[in-house]
């Protein structure tokens, strides 16, 4: 069954952005590909709710599909402060998502999340 990358991409940001690590992990492929600039070596899932717990609010800005993949650009607030994240998903026939890149605004992160940094 091809299951619809527009579909799992919606799960995905409902996912991560309310923090339902349950959803996350059935969401994720056995052994996927994980690049992100924040704290590279540490627990994926566990700094993708982290993040986003420590956040106001998380609004998808921009999402882009094309063939398996998909872009999806993130407005994130914190106070009277808004700032981005890009993050870019594959995802198989299956539905599963088997590569996932994150690019945060370290910048933002260093100024408003400090304790998001490796060695906080």
């Amino acid at each position: 069954m091809d299951i619809a990358v527009e579909d799992v991409a919606g799960r995905w940001v409902a996912a991560w952005t309310t923090g339902r690590t349950t959803d996350l992990f059935r969401l994720l492929a056995a052994a996927p590909a994980i690049e992100s600039n924040l704290d590279p070596d540490g627990d994926f899932i566990e700094i993708l709710t982290d993040y986003a717990a420590a956040l106001d609010s998380i609004t998808v800005f921009s999402q882009t599909v094309i063939d398996r993949r998909v872009a999806i650009v993130y407005d994130c607030a914190l106070g009277e402060e808004t700032f981005r994240l890009a993050e870019f998903l594959t995802v198989d026939p299956a539905g599963l998502v088997t590569e996932v890149r994150r690019v945060y605004d370290l910048d933002a992160v260093e100024r408003l999340l400090p304790h998001l940094l490796l060695g906080q």
